[in-house]
């Protein structure tokens, strides 16, 4: 029986792509609990990615399983599980038709409402607060089209916010964002953590996971290299065997774990760097 705060669980989770001889993901485990921040890591081709697939059920897991609030991921009717997870894809294409940031945020209210219902006044006062918490009220009007990269990944976090879920999984939210806007982000989704949402998200960035995060799950060639807190995870050693370079990791206390690629060779020695802090 699962403890009522676990939300996503993968046991023993296995998936291959179709004409691929190679795992993309291998046997594995992970729990996602309300009120908590779980970040993914790992280097290109990782499995990263594919995890969230199967996680969220936009795939099933050739092998083992993936669950919703105890339920097959799969299994669930679409619009029933988009009104409880919230997905924001990495390199969404942008909105195909002229809408404005508002009417694009909006869109995350359907499953609730049905594609072609007018927004009720609930609805609308959650869309308001989805673009005030995504920090959009100045580009409201503007059409959604015309935004930059690092706009509509807010513009993306305001739709999913909008559909009021209790679970949010995100594919590298902080891409295409420079470092005060990364940083913005990450404190947005811990500060949905504390408030009772249970956030999956998918990063490269080691440092900011190391900050936010309340548990960090490695992956390597589609396998679990390392899981657990950060101080667990973002030790020099594992992280090499699992990038193939050289890495330093200083202990900053309440800033995160700084963590920095020094060579290829992963003999060389690394360098140290500051952790980011607020000061952006």
């Amino acid at each position: 029986m699962l403890a009522a705060s676990s939300v996503l669980v993968l046991r023993a989770a296995s998936y291959k792509y179709p004409g691929r001889d190679a795992w993309a993901l291998r046997s594995v485990d992970l729990t996602v609990r309300a009120g908590s921040l779980t970040a993914v890591i790992g280097p290109n081709g990782a499995g990263k990615s594919t995890l969230l697939a199967v996680a969220t059920g936009a795939v099933a897991p050739e092998e083992g399983a993936a669950l919703c609030w105890d339920r097959p991921a799969t299994s669930w009717p679409r619009k029933q599980l988009a009104r409880r997870l919230a997905v924001v894809g990495q390199e969404e294409p942008p909105p195909g038709l002229p809408m404005t940031v508002r009417s694009y945020v909006e869109l995350g209210r359907t499953p609730h409402v049905g594609r072609w219902r007018s927004l009720g006044d609930d609805d609308k006062r959650i869309v308001e607060a989805s673009v005030e918490t995504a920090s959009l009220r100045e580009l409201a009007g503007r059409p959604a089209v015309n935004l930059s990269g690092g706009e509509r990944q807010r513009a993306r976090l305001a739709r999913a916010l909008a559909q009021s879920p209790r679970a949010l999984a995100l594919d590298e939210p902080s891409a295409h964002l420079d470092f005060g806007h990364a940083l913005w982000v990450f404190e947005k989704l811990a500060g949905l953590a504390a408030e009772g949402l249970a956030v999956l998200c998918v990063t490269h960035d080691l440092n900011l996971a190391s900050r936010f995060a309340d548990s960090v799950l490695l992956l390597s060639e589609g396998e679990t290299a390392a899981l657990g807190t950060a101080a667990e995870v973002l030790r020099e050693d594992v992280l090499r065997r699992a990038y193939g370079c050289a890495v330093a990791v200083s202990d900053l206390g309440e800033l995160g774990r700084a963590v920095v690629a020094g060579s290829g060779d992963p003999a060389a020695p690394g360098i140290v760097s500051r952790a980011p802090t607020n000061d952006v």
